[in-house]
């Protein structure tokens, strides 16, 4: 579950553009070091590119983030668009309902998209600048997911609902950006854990965050 986009590929790799390029560097800065850390100057020489490129195509480093984050929010939603159209119609049941919200993330994360993953993790834990981009689109883009999930939990408030929605996105982007973290936690017990098994664990979770706790 590594990501594939390595610094000599993006700095060396004729399949990509210039403004690919910019945004496959400053992904991987932006999540190794920090939005904070990470210069303009810094993402240009990593991109092979100059100065004078990254003004041209994105004008800022705010405009640049934006675009870092952008460009995988969107195949999140569709991949997540996809998994919804092959449920099963009726009743919503609440594991089908967590394995598309999971499945997308481990969708982008198996594209290469480790750095965006954890970066996006990272900007939800502080609060960092870029969070107002995520959550500016965040139900937006997941409408269709948001409405399956009231079908799922009839009466419950829709603040109740975001909320939730907004902790099981935590508690996938945490456990997707760093596996190799959450198999330490566990120590001895974690040795014979597979990736699939940590998804498939995962899901678990994300289906009792999503559904709640049982009415007694």
């Amino acid at each position: 579950m590594s990501s594939r986009v390595t610094r000599a590929a993006v700095r060396g790799s004729p399949t990509l553009d210039t403004e690919q390029r910019l945004i496959a560097a400053a992904e991987r800065l932006f999540a190794e070091q920090g939005v904070g850390a990470v210069s303009l100057r810094t993402v240009m020489q990593a991109a092979g590119t100059n100065v004078a490129s990254v003004h041209y195509h994105f004008g800022s480093k705010e405009r640049l983030l934006e675009a870092v984050l952008c460009s995988r929010l969107d195949q999140v939603a569709v991949e997540r668009d996809a998994v919804l159209l092959k449920l099963p119609e009726g009743e919503v049941v609440a594991h089908e309902l967590a394995r598309a919200f999971v499945q997308p993330v481990v969708a982008v994360l198996a594209s290469g998209g480790g750095h965006w993953i954890r970066l996006v993790g990272h900007l939800l834990a502080t609060g960092d600048e870029g969070l107002d981009t995520i959550s500016a689109s965040f139900f937006q883009r997941n409408a269709a997911f948001v409405e399956l999930l009231r079908r799922l939990c009839p009466g419950v408030a829709t603040r109740t609902l975001n909320f939730r929605l907004t902790q099981a996105m935590n508690l996938t982007l945490n456990v997707l950006g760093d596996v190799e973290r959450a198999r330490r936690l566990l120590g001895e017990d974690s040795v014979t854990w597979s990736d699939d098994e940590v998804v498939a664990d995962l899901v678990e979770v994300v289906t009792s965050v999503l559904a709640g706790l049982p009415k007694r």
